[in-house]
């Protein structure tokens, strides 16, 4: 692993003489990301100094940039209001791809992932479907261009603060969902990042077809929205209690439990959880069923109609 400095180290930076670095927001497996400020328009986004193998100059490091500068730049292909907006990939002052690391510069979603959502308690099935079907949007918009996000998970999915106040008696609003980190992201024609077996990505959520080498299709991604939801309404993921270690095993070979609290969505659970691909739902089917689940929830939870006098 690469050893850049102090993340502190970075507060106040301007990276290509535009984007001043504000204050770290978070990190994680994949990278660090900073609020950071366009000093040329004045708005404000969010700054991502990835991980890469290796230290800068060494061959493994230089793979590593090449690959993420191709593959950020294919992201920024993906056009949809539910996958974050790239802006901009730049490299650090006084390098280049050869030597240097790429920053990668998004927007700023005001709000928090559905992991931090998630320790709060589940969602319930009607918010569960509407947050499938914004992601599995933004998986769409993706596949129609070639990319395979290779990494969904709750952490990699926002959930925005939306801008107006609850109306009364309307409830809490619902903001936008935004799909995010598509930095591992495939595309096809480029070498994987990872020796066989393609594991990249969270054990929960990697598809037992590249577990077995098969390599990532837009069917994994629908395996892996398939956890994301089903440990959105049950508060854990189809292993929990898996031993970590075992937990690639347990994907590739164990029989996901029956979700209890999923309502209408069980059964499309089900059909994203089996191990063969050609099995599962297809994109517009799970979009089908997501819809009349939603609809059906809504119909569910409307008052009853005052009686007739």
């Amino acid at each position: 692993m690469s050893n850049d400095g102090d993340p502190g180290d970075a507060e106040g930076r301007i990276l290509d003489g535009r984007y001043r670095l504000l204050d770290r927001i978070g990190s994680g497996g994949s990278g660090t990301v900073w609020r950071g400020r366009d000093e040329l328009t004045g708005g404000q986004v969010a700054v991502k100094k990835p991980w890469l193998p290796g230290r800068p100059g060494d061959e493994p490091y230089r793979r590593a940039a090449h690959r993420l500068q191709r593959e950020a730049r294919a992201a920024a292909r993906v056009d949809h209001p539910c996958a974050v907006t790239i802006h901009d990939v730049v490299m650090e002052e006084g390098t280049d791809v050869e030597g240097g690391l790429p920053w990668i510069v998004m927007e700023l979603i005001d709000g928090e992932s559905l992991r931090e959502t998630l320790r709060r308690g589940p969602l319930d099935p009607a918010e569960a479907a509407r947050v499938g079907l914004a992601v599995l949007g933004a998986l769409r918009a993706a596949h129609a261009v070639g990319i395979v996000h290779r990494d969904l998970k709750p952490a990699n999915v926002l959930l925005g603060i939306p801008p107006l106040p609850a109306q009364p008696g309307r409830g809490r609003p619902r903001g936008r969902v935004v799909v995010t980190d598509f930095g591992i992201a495939h595309v096809p024609g480029e070498g994987s990042r990872t020796a066989a077996g393609d594991g990249v990505g969270s054990p929960d959520f990697i598809a037992p077809e590249r577990r077995s080498g098969r390599g990532a299709g837009p069917a994994s991604d629908l395996w892996s929205l398939g956890v994301l939801l089903y440990t959105a309404v049950e508060g854990r993921s189809p292993f929990h209690g898996t031993p970590p270690q075992s937990t690639p095993a347990a994907v590739f070979a164990a029989e996901p439990p029956e979700p209890e609290r999923a309502g209408p969505l069980a059964p499309l659970l089900q059909g994203l959880l089996r191990r063969d691909p050609e099995h599962r739902p297809t994109p517009e089917d799970t979009a089908t069923a997501l819809e009349a689940a939603r609809a059906d929830l809504d119909r569910s939870a409307s008052p009853c109609p005052a009686e007739s006098r």
